[in-house]
């Protein structure tokens, strides 16, 4: 019975090689930052060559002529035409200043009623 009580099996066991367990842990940590870095720099080459693809150069000179044109034709009137199911249609441009003082009568008359 002494001999039975003097027995510790609790099942803990210790690492009989502490050194080497260490090192491999270690060594197998820089490993997986160092993968884990490799993928990033992968990934974000390859979708910084994508995007830089997907841009189009558009020439500053070429964007200012067509605001300069859309914002003229905002202050005339004019007439165009659209399709409309399979249909041409007239349509009438004004002003973008009449449009808004047009806007403004229309709400007021309806808080009038």
């Amino acid at each position: 019975m002494a001999n039975h009580a003097s027995h510790d099996e609790s099942g803990q066991m210790d690492d009989p090689e502490m050194g080497s367990t260490w090192f491999y842990s270690f060594v197998g940590i820089i490993f997986f930052i160092a993968f884990c870095l490799a993928v990033s720099v992968l990934f974000f080459g390859v979708q910084r060559d994508f995007v830089d693809e997907r841009i189009v150069d558009e020439k500053p000179a070429l964007a200012a002529g067509v605001k300069l044109s859309q914002q003229s034709l905002l202050g005339q009137y004019g007439t165009y035409a659209e399709d409309v199911d399979e249909k041409k249609v007239e349509r009438i441009r004004i002003p973008i200043d009449r449009a808004m003082e047009i806007m403004a009568k229309g709400a007021t008359t309806k808080q009038g009623e």
